[in-house]
């Protein structure tokens, strides 16, 4: 499992260790990996999204949200990723 978002690998450190996020982010900065998945777009940029993509690379389940207001929180998602990975 990976996350990717658009910050640096340094504010990726800074936040998985204080939310002891338990697998790898990626840095995404120019947002070309958001682009390719419709993650991006106006007014707010970089969406707040998950896609579950098993090893055929297979989207099997994803979410894409203007904002995080009405984002899940961590233990759901990681349900989720676990039933479908």
């Amino acid at each position: 499992m990976l996350g990717i978002s658009p910050q640096d690998v340094d504010s990726h450190a800074r936040w998985i260790e204080g939310e002891g996020f338990p697998f790898p982010l990626l840095a995404d900065v120019d947002k070309s990996v958001g682009e390719a998945f419709g993650a991006v777009g106006p007014p707010f940029g970089y969406r707040r999204s998950v896609f579950v993509i098993d090893r055929e690379g297979v989207i099997r389940w994803q979410t894409v949200k203007l904002v995080g207001a009405t984002w899940p929180k961590a233990k759901d998602l990681a349900k989720t990723i676990a039933k479908y990975a």
